[in-house]
């Protein structure tokens, strides 16, 4: 129905190691959920890796078992970067091309985000982007398709960094720093359809890194709709590690509202936190796990409680691949949401998210976003103050 693209970032942490390592559970079915002997009906073939973590890495691709058959994304590394994980030198630049042309079909070329650690040095950061993107654009040879990158934290930062970018011959734009912000999400956006990037034929991809909330994929699919409309060649895109990363706190997703814009959530006991409890989960005599998704039936003879009191890998992985099928489910609800009928659409989600999805196909639909933008830009303010997605749960772990 879109050719909207979720891409699950999970290559690094302990669900990237045992990727590579093919992990199984106990009846051989493999954790890789993107092989051709994953389960069919479950099976995801597209998946964001990360050179940030991997560089040093030879063949990754193969070690992970990705072939012909995946769709595999590319990050450059500049989140690790900005987050002080690895300190800039340019000794990474040429291993990290090198790594991104052996391992992805598309991949984000090199940008240093001016922010976290690199807060309040946006023009160094620009500086020595701009330094990356000739050298990815001179060394490019066809076999990955780079995305030029924009980063900013409003519509003028934005229009600033996409000015001095937009000439390098890339096939699609990443765009930065647009998780956690509506406004700079839409500031983002508005700069690339300002400057007609999605009527381009030579651009492929609008991939907005790491978002992952219920108002995000809604925004993003509303994206990728309103491009159909107009016979836009892009293929808009994004990633999240939000299922992986949750299980380090013990979160097990049960299900989400799409009205209220919200994951919902519990917490897993272990040992050290919860002793007098923990016996009860070793002996209990039914060990299935609560059922939120029809991937659970697949799970339920191969892992149980006792697995989450000895927390070990068999548990582990199962919640990663179940909280990944909740978003899953998440996304598939959401698509059928936007591409059907409007009367449905606006009763099904919150009024000021209605709104932000029909600003954005304006936009898409005007030959001036920019006044579109300005048009809406208080509601993406106030949007952007106010925390609008919450998780509940228990904190048990």
């Amino acid at each position: 129905m879109t050719k909207f693209i979720y891409l699950p970032s999970f290559s690094a942490g302990e669900m990237g190691s045992n990727f590579v390592k093919n992990h199984r559970f106990r009846n051989h079915m493999t954790i890789r959920f993107y092989a051709n002997e994953f389960p069919k009906e479950y099976q995801h073939k597209s998946l964001l890796i990360t050179a940030g973590a991997h560089m040093s890495v030879r063949d990754y691709k193969n070690k992970m078992g990705l072939t012909d058959d995946n769709f595999v994304m590319g990050d450059s590394g500049g989140y690790q970067f900005a987050s002080g994980a690895l300190k800039w030198d340019l000794k990474y630049r040429d291993k990290i091309f090198n790594w991104l042309s052996e391992n992805t079909d598309v991949a984000m070329n090199l940008d240093l985000p001016p922010r976290l650690t690199n807060q309040g040095k946006f023009q160094e950061c620009l500086d020595l982007s701009i330094d990356n993107f000739k050298y990815f654009a001179n060394k490019q040879d066809g076999s990955t398709k780079f995305l030029n990158v924009v980063q900013g934290d409003d519509e003028h930062t934005y229009m600033h960094w996409y000015d001095k970018v937009k000439d390098f011959p890339f096939q699609g734009w990443g765009i930065g720093g647009a998780g956690g912000s509506l406004y700079r999400f839409m500031s983002g956006i508005v700069v690339l359809l300002n400057g007609k990037e999605h009527l381009d034929p030579t651009n492929e991809y609008f991939h907005i890194l790491g978002t992952s909330k219920i108002r995000d994929f809604l925004m993003l699919i509303q994206l990728q709709k309103s491009l159909e409309d107009i016979s836009s060649n892009i293929t808009v895109t994004t990633d999240s590690s939000s299922p992986d990363r949750a299980v380090v706190f013990g979160t097990y997703y049960t299900r989400f509202s799409i009205k209220r814009n919200t994951f919902e959530s519990i917490n897993f006991p272990n040992e050290k936190h919860n002793p007098d409890i923990i016996e009860w989960f070793k002996t209990a005599e039914d060990q299935t796990w609560p059922k939120m998704t029809e991937f659970d039936d697949v799970l339920k003879d191969l892992v149980g409680w006792k697995d989450v009191a000895d927390w070990n890998t068999q548990c582990t992985m199962a919640m990663r691949l179940h909280n990944f099928y909740v978003f899953k489910d998440a996304i598939r609800n959401v698509t059928d949401l936007v591409y059907g009928h409007d009367y449905i659409l606006k009763q099904a989600i919150d009024k000021d998210v209605y709104k932000v999805l029909k600003s954005i196909d304006e936009m898409v639909k005007s030959d001036n976003p920019l006044m579109v933008f300005e048009k809406y830009k208080s509601l993406y303010t106030k949007m952007s103050n106010t925390k609008i997605e919450q998780s509940y749960t228990n904190n048990f772990f």
